[in-house]
């Protein structure tokens, strides 16, 4: 029993270090990007040794990869919790779905960064396509069912569903960006009024004038 104890223990502070070193990955890559997050620097930021950052991650690599997992895995539970949640209806869903991908954008701005930094650089890219980019596939493929049921709600004519969640994907990501090259926190407010007016125009029997008001960054 004691034996169980002790190693229970030690398999929680093992946790503890590597998710204490994984934010400081964030934060350096978010400040310095990928190439200059070096394992040195990184343990520095988490004030441990490069030897504790090497033995749980072999490589910088496997760092840069639990980096991805961990971002990715905080913004899927978030999602998958919307869609799992009470909405009573599919224009209500999309619209939860649409103002936590901008409220992230506000809420999370380094882990846009590092995303950027991902997108942005050699060593990062390979690693966003194998790792994470079936989530966004998975992602846009909840939007496109969403859109769809909506189409056929409304009994609208003529909608190009791909187009629709490609234009929808297209406003995010440059509300990202925005949030991403801002000197201060991003406007939530007029991002997510920027979404609504391109949900009335295609579907207006589900959408009604609303106002978004701005939410705080972290």
């Amino acid at each position: 029993m004691r034996i169980a104890k002790t190693t229970d223990k030690r398999r929680i502070r093992g946790e503890r270090s590597k998710q204490a070193i994984v934010k400081a990955a964030i934060s350096c890559i978010a400040r310095r990007g990928l190439h200059d997050a070096t394992l040195e620097r990184v343990a520095q930021k988490a004030k441990v040794s490069k030897a504790l950052v090497a033995f749980h991650f072999k490589s910088k690599t496997g760092m840069l990869g639990a980096v991805l997992d961990h971002q990715e895995t905080i913004f899927e539970k978030g999602w998958d919790a919307i869609l799992a949640g009470n909405s009573i209806s599919t224009s209500g869903t999309l619209l939860e779905l649409l103002d936590y991908d901008v409220r992230f954008s506000v809420e999370y701005r380094d882990f846009i960064s590092v995303w950027h930094a991902y997108w942005g650089e050699p060593e990062g890219n390979s690693l966003y396509r194998n790792l994470s980019q079936p989530r966004d596939e998975r992602y846009e493929k909840d939007v496109r069912r969403l859109l769809s049921n909506l189409t056929k709600e409304g009994k609208y004519n003529d909608i190009n569903i791909t187009a629709v969640e490609r234009g929808i994907n297209a406003m995010v990501f440059g509300i990202w960006r925005d949030s991403h090259l801002a000197n201060g926190p991003n406007d939530y407010s007029n991002g997510m009024q920027a979404i609504y007016a391109y949900l009335q125009k295609v579907f207006p029997l589900h959408y009604k004038p609303k106002v978004f008001r701005k939410k705080k960054s972290r």
